[in-house]
């Protein structure tokens, strides 16, 4: 790269912010430094390793070139770990959905926490919200979900190449929120290879026959030399879900709420039409031992919030019927009983743009393999609407930094040292602001070790962290007078030391039975300390506690996996007491927010959602995971292939009247029976869920269900044009009727009844 490109690449910088120019700068740096030292090290060394061998011609005849390949990056096979799960290739593709949540729901101890169709949270063993760290490319998504669960997580699952769950002694690289455990999609936005061709990709679209969804994505990957570019897009479109029976749990209505007449309709669930597009766009430079490389991608989602009883029954206005000969004929009164006054669509419009850095220096000296930095910046932002008028605007402007090195300093023990960092400014302006403009400070210092011997891998970590929460208001309050003013201190500190620990025992190869110990602290977040007031979304009125201490997890997991030429099993047992624990309690109360007042019950059902409130109490969750697998018999042309599957949860307060933790997933258990090879697959999925009769004060328990899903897919090879993978699948064939005991809002939106989905997928 020349002065005068240089100088063109700096003036292209200067329309972004500041603090992205300065780390752009920073990295075309690094690309004119790695050149000079590449160009000097292709003329002063001559490295070992594997050789490429081309014949060369001189004057005295033919004489051999040798060209030296550093190979980079390159992992050795290592042992199975109970505690990790990692998804890709053809399962992953099968599992891809519009959610993270619903991609992950069939994974042993995760459930989707559903908020309608546009939105899927993963829920790792009962945890989720603040407790689940959602990241993409090692850097967290900095959406809002973890504020309330009707936001969507800002990631497109159909973009993942690879999604990693990790629950073991990894966790504290990444501080409290990911004490329930890390969910980490790859989506390879920034090149960390040469490209082998000039130009290859892949294109991808999908028909959901639920809701007449369509969804499409492409990817372009680029290069010459030393430099590698990436460039992909999405488009997602769905209508309105169907389901099998009614919206609205009327039995629930009628015994949490006091109200008999209510809206209800069947066959669908209003307002949950969807639509996203997005894209990004990212370059590398790539050296024989360094890289550095950018991203810049954009995200837009519009999804419908799935209504409730947040309406009028046209049958039942409590005396305003009077007022117009026929509740139908609205003319003149539309802006008073139209459809969007006496039915307002609760909406959501989500952007988010985000500029991703990372720069990898391969064994700069010897004992040390690698030194690497990422930061990814943040922008999100969406607005709640309702009736069509803008409600409330969210903003989170985070910028997370990391710097880590690993170590190889003795011949059995790897490890790595690093630090970490997050800058949040939150706000939450409008009619429902709940929650004061905040700004969060986090740095967390950490390290982790691998010690091998023979049969036996020792894994620990360490972490500190100081969180600070600077509330922009000296109060909480609330218009009206439904509650007194609550006086905020000028700023909330934090302290945290996390430490977690395995030890791994292999009595031969493709056995490991593992220990692992956690113990880990989260300090609150901002929801949990600062809400006052309602959000129509979830139909709750949220209260925050600043009196909130840290919480505290101790976790013991023993786990098993075992593999041999047919058969393949994990088990996992564990045991969580997690003191101080935060969640969001039912008071059995409810808001009038048009009245401004609290009562026992509703008068109507109109603007009355329930009041909730953040407490703490000593909880303790014990649960299992596992999975067989097995090939059953083998044909010249397919196997036939049996898995065996079940995971459980009890989650329970440890003091008072151990009462029952929330919205706890259920017992699940089923198999899956396959037949296929390389190039094709059929499968049938049976799941079993229990009833959930431990449902939390004040909630309602849920029914149990049959879960009955196929898939077929055929690969056609086109040689060196590439591949063609053509899918289907059918979910929830038996069209059951199922209310997610995990969801918010089970009761007024039950999950999808019966669909069929059909893909194509080329890649060149």
């Amino acid at each position: 790269m020349g002065d005068g490109q240089y100088l063109s690449c700096i003036g292209t910088l200067s329309g972004m912010p500041r603090l992205v120019r300065q780390i752009a700068i920073s990295i075309l740096s690094v690309l004119i430094m790695g050149t000079v030292n590449q160009v000097l090290a292709d003329h002063t060394t001559n490295n070992s390793g594997p050789i490429k061998i081309s014949p060369v011609v001189k004057e005295g005849g033919a004489a051999i070139r040798l060209s030296p390949i550093n190979i980079i990056g390159v992992v050795p096979d290592q042992q199975p770990q109970t505690n990790a799960t990692i998804l890709k290739g053809r399962s992953l593709r099968l599992q891809q959905s519009d959610t993270l949540g619903q991609t992950l729901q069939e994974e042993l101890g995760i459930s989707n926490a559903s908020f309608g169709p546009g939105v899927g949270i993963p829920v790792i063993r009962g945890l989720t919200g603040s407790r689940v760290r959602i990241l993409q490319n090692g850097i967290g998504t900095h959406d809002a979900t973890s504020l309330s669960p009707d936001h969507a997580v800002a990631i497109d699952p159909l973009f993942a190449e690879e999604i990693k769950i990790l629950r073991g002694p990894e966790i504290v690289r990444y501080g409290g929120n990911a004490i329930g455990g890390i969910v980490d999609v790859n989506d390879q936005r920034i090149p960390e290879k040469r490209a082998k061709n000039p130009l290859s990709g892949s294109v991808e679209s999908r028909y959901d026959t639920n809701g007449n969804g369509s969804n499409s994505a492409f990817k372009l990957n680029m290069g010459k030399d030393r430099f590698a570019f990436n460039l992909g897009g999405f488009f997602r479109n769905r209508g309105d879900t169907r389901i099998p029976g009614k919206a609205i749990d009327e039995l629930f209505v009628e015994q949490q709420l006091g109200l008999t007449e209510i809206h209800n309709v069947s066959g669908k669930i209003p307002n949950t039409d969807s639509a996203g597009m997005g894209g990004y766009t990212g370059v590398s430079w790539i050296g024989n031992n360094i890289m550095a490389g950018m991203s810049v991608s954009h995200t837009d989602n519009r999804y419908g919030v799935p209504k409730g009883s947040h309406n009028l029954d046209p049958n039942h206005l409590d005396g305003l019927e009077s007022i117009l000969p026929r509740i139908r004929d609205l003319t003149g009164f539309e802006d008073i009983f139209g459809p969007q006054a006496l039915f307002p669509n609760i909406r959501i419009n989500m952007q988010q743009t985000r500029y991703d850095f990372k720069s990898e220096w391969y064994e700069p000296m010897r004992g040390i393999e690698s030194i690497s930095f990422r930061y990814g910046l943040v922008n999100y932002g969406h607005t709640e609407m309702e009736g069509g008028s803008p409600f409330t605007r969210f903003k989170n402007d985070v910028g997370e930094g990391r710097v880590e090195a690993r170590h190889a300093a003795l011949p059995h023990l790897t490890g790595t040292f690093g630090v970490q960092w997050i800058n949040r400014n939150f706000s939450a302006l409008g009619v429902e602001t709940f929650v004061p403009p905040t700004q969060q400070q986090m740095l967390g210092v950490y390290t982790t070790q691998e010690y091998s011997l023979e049969k036996w891998i020792v894994r620990g970590g360490i972490r500190f962290e100081h969180s600070r929460v600077d509330p922009g208001a000296n109060e909480l309050k609330l218009r009206g007078s439904a509650l007194p003013p609550v006086a905020l201190p000028s700023s909330l500190d934090y302290q945290a030391l996390s430490a977690s620990s395995a030890v791994q025992w292999n009595p031969r190869q493709n056995t490991a039975l593992t220990l692992t110990l956690n113990r880990g602290k989260r300090p609150p977040d901002i929801q949990e300390l600062l809400a006052l007031g309602p959000h129509l979304a979830t139909r709750s009125f949220e209260i925050g506690n600043v009196q909130l201490q840290n919480e505290t997890v101790n976790m013991v997991d023993l786990g098993l996996e075992w593999k041999s030429e047919r058969i393949s099993s994990r088990v996992n047992g564990y045991y969580n007491r997690t003191d101080d624990f935060i969640y969001l309690r039912n008071t059995g109360l409810v808001y009038e927010i048009d009245n401004e007042v609290i009562r026992q019950r509703c008068v109507s059902e109109v603007e009355c959602v329930s009041i909730f409130a953040y407490d703490q109490r000593n909880a303790e969750f014990t649960g299992f995971e596992s999975r067989v697998d097995a090939t059953l018999y083998r044909m010249p042309r397919g196997n036939v292939l049996l898995t065996l599957f079940s995971d459980y949860v009890r989650g329970r307060f440890v003091n008072g009247d151990r009462a029952d933790v929330p919205r706890m997933p259920p017992l699940r258990y089923g198999a899956e029976l396959g037949l296929g090879n390389d190039l094709w697959n059929t499968a049938l999925r049976y799941t079993r869920a229990q009833a959930q009769p431990h449902p939390g004060r004040n909630e309602t328990p849920t029914d149990g269900y049959h879960l009955l899903t196929a898939s077929a897919d055929y690969q056609i090879k086109a040689g060196k044009w590439g591949d063609v993978w053509l899918f289907a699948k059918g979910h929830n064939l038996l069209n059951e009727e199922i209310r997610n005991s995990v969801s918010f809002l089970r009761n007024f939106a039950p999950e999808p009844g019966r669909s069929f989905i059909f893909g194509l997928r080329a890649t060149f």
